[in-house]
């Protein structure tokens, strides 16, 4: 057995082993059951916890990603499931860098994004949204990122399901201003919706597409609209960077990177 493949074989090993307990293990057990270095343990567990598939807590336990543990550790064809998981410990490190909210959304068949994670800032006055509910795409950055993504015939018939509500007064309610803000998504890669869904909030979203450059999410990054415009450029760099991070096959067929230059109010 080359080393390629002994490596892969004790990757796998490693998931078994932790699929088969809910017990927080250390690093300490981990490498006397498997006959291991500490150090190539640590190796290993550092990169199963960087692509999300263990997690380790304040006494540095490792287990597996609950995620994962439904459904067949994920890979039941649900990218939707193991992207939550993966991502968060990339949506972790963002929130940090930002200072603000960092949120990940899945496209539902019907024209809508589902909230499945987030990273809530740690100040005072944050943004925030409830996990596991859903809105149509049309008013929010992150359905606006991944209508943006899709054929235009597609787009309309999905913008056709929900009917035009103003959530705020500087929500837009004209179809062909928002299908403007979605072509400018599709150009920039990024949807940015300033006090539409909500006031005093502004939405900036990226799509994440899978291999064949079908949007299956967005990353959102909810900033308070006072500290927008100081903190847009650098929002915009790690939004990108973080979504660089994902493993195949996810984040490589996004949109190029936008344009940072300043913006107006994208308002009625």
């Amino acid at each position: 057995m080359n080393d390629a493949v002994r490596s892969a074989a004790r990757v796998l090993d490693l998931l078994e082993y932790f699929a088969s307990t809910e017990e927080g293990v250390a690093l300490t057990t981990v490498s006397t059951i498997f006959a291991m270095p500490k150090s190539s343990t640590l190796a290993l567990l550092r990169t199963l916890l960087s692509r999300g598939y263990l997690e380790r807590d304040d006494h540095n336990l490792y287990r597996l990603n609950p995620a994962f543990r439904s459904g067949g550790f994920g890979w039941n064809g649900d990218l939707g499931a193991r992207l939550t998981a993966i991502a968060k410990p990339a949506m972790d490190d963002l929130c940090v860098e930002v200072g603000e909210t960092v949120v990940l959304s899945v496209f539902t068949d019907d024209g809508q994004f589902r909230t499945v994670a987030k990273s809530l800032a740690q100040t005072v006055v944050r943004y925030d949204l409830e996990i596991d509910k859903s809105y149509p795409a049309y008013c929010g950055a992150m359905g606006r990122a991944m209508l943006a993504c899709l054929p235009r015939e597609k787009r309309d018939a999905l913008l056709a399901l929900w009917p035009l509500e103003q959530r705020t007064p500087y929500a837009l309610s004209d179809l062909a201003r928002i299908n403007e803000k979605i072509d400018q998504a599709a150009i920039e890669g990024v949807a940015i919706v300033e006090e539409e869904f909500a006031l005093d909030g502004v939405g900036i979203a990226m799509p994440i597409c899978d291999a064949g450059g079908v949007p299956i999410a967005a990353l959102d990054v909810g900033c308070v609209a006072s500290r927008y415009p100081a903190k847009r450029d650098k929002i915009l760099a790690a939004m990108r960077a973080c979504i660089d991070r994902l493993p195949p096959p996810f984040g490589a067929l996004t949109p190029a990177a936008p344009s940072t230059s300043p913006s107006p109010r994208e308002s009625a």
